[in-house]
């Protein structure tokens, strides 16, 4: 009995062993299945471009799990956590950062929004952004001039919170430091509208923190087609199906390479040469093709027009200059769509609310208000006259992000 029990013990023990050998090799199986294919992993992008009815998103892929993306998009609903059983976007395969474009939303309400991809593993879902559509009843189309100086702190602390998720590319030559110098300003007196800024280099990466302004291209058709330029005249902008290309091609590379470019504009300079009434028809088809180029491919920037300077100018010269952004005012009013920053017509505004002018023959035109000249510190114009850009233009980089204009 004693040698039945001693065999049936070490039987048992061997039987023991390899059930425990058979179930930490399962175990091992196991867990090297589970590294070789997981759900994706992803970032939704920030939300642009809001209308009543439509908004821009879309999302970069972190980790692809161990397997193809065989789909992606974003999702939406009223509830937190949506998913594809909501309203979603389909914007291909593949493993590649996408540009997604929400439509059919309702006017003036909220949304959350994720992206989401799909490997063989299954769903992965980006982090949650809220949305918040534009009523019907909005503002009037985009122009950002003297009347809206003194809006800025109108801006709900929503839309402020939205601008600074932005980055914003002002570019040019001189004048565009005006710009960057306001918007420094600005924020030294009200750290609210918190802002960051280089003159060169690599344009600072994303951030809920603060806008991030800038006059920063993927190169230039006059320095080359590769590296972070912040030089950028009207040769770079629309003189030739060259320099119209390189912008382009910088569109492209922003929206593909990133950081995401929120909004794009061209600073002018003093030069007569580009303010011939041929000149600016040139700058506006140029223009607007770059609007249709982000609109069409779906890239989160807004491309608007830009009025120039008022600076030095009189006579014939000043009256002829004050055609010239008449005839930018034109073409812009034309369609609703259109965005504007009118750096002219703000500056020949002060801040009491008058507008200064000056007279060739019996011609009567606006001029820039002294206040906003002298002293002249960056860009051609005095810090009075920097701070009124940069008022104007968080008013319409709101706007831009889709507040109505209303309070």
């Amino acid at each position: 009995m004693k040698a039945i029990r001693n065999f049936g013990s070490r039987r048992y023990s061997i039987i023991f062993i390899s059930l425990s050998m058979l179930a930490l090799f399962s175990m091992s199986l196991s867990c090297e299945n589970a590294g070789s294919s997981k759900l994706p992993e992803l970032e939704t992008e920030s939300i642009t471009g809001v209308t009543s009815t439509s908004a821009i998103s879309g999302g970069k892929i972190k980790l692809d799990g161990g397997s193809d993306i065989i789909s992606k998009g974003v999702c939406w609903g009223i509830e937190a956590g949506p998913t594809i059983k909501d309203f979603h976007t389909e914007d291909g395969s593949g493993n590649g950062d996408f540009i997604s474009t929400m439509t059919n939303l309702n006017p003036d309400t909220e949304y959350r929004v994720r992206a989401y991809a799909v490997n063989q593993e299954g769903i992965g879902y980006g982090d949650e952004k809220v949305l918040k559509t534009q009523s019907e009843i909005q503002g009037a189309q985009i122009i950002a001039d003297h009347s809206v100086v003194d809006k800025y702190d109108d801006i709900p602390q929503y839309y402020i919170d939205q601008v600074k998720k932005m980055w914003l590319s002002y570019a040019g030559e001189s004048h565009t430091n005006a710009i960057r110098t306001g918007m420094v300003l600005l924020k030294n007196l009200n750290p609210v509208y918190s802002v960051s800024q280089i003159a060169s280099g690599t344009p600072e990466p994303y951030t809920t923190s603060n806008l991030r302004v800038n006059e920063a291209t993927w190169g230039s058709y006059r320095s080359g087609p590769t590296g972070w330029v912040h030089f950028y005249g009207e040769q770079d902008w629309y003189t030739s199906s060259g320099a119209i290309s390189q912008t382009k091609a910088s569109l492209d590379y922003c929206a593909t390479n990133g950081p995401a470019l929120a909004a794009f504009g061209f600073g002018w300079c003093y030069d007569p040469d580009y303010m011939t009434s041929a000149a600016i028809s040139d700058y506006l088809r140029a223009t607007q093709e770059y609007v249709d180029h982000c609109a069409t491919r779906g890239y989160p920037t807004r491309v608007f027009f830009t009025t120039g300077p008022v600076d030095d100018y009189s006579g014939l010269y000043g009256y002829n200059n004050h055609l010239r952004w008449k005839q930018i005012r034109d073409y812009v009013a034309l369609d609703a769509s259109r965005i504007l920053f009118d750096y002219a017509d703000i500056l020949c505004w002060s801040n009491s609310g008058v507008q200064t002018t000056q007279t060739h023959n019996t011609y009567t035109y606006p001029a820039i208000v002294p206040e906003n000249y002298v002293p002249t510190t960056y860009g051609h114009i005095s810090d009075v006259g920097s701070i009124r850009l940069a008022k104007a233009m968080w008013w319409m980089l709101a706007r831009i992000a889709g507040w109505n204009g209303q309070t």
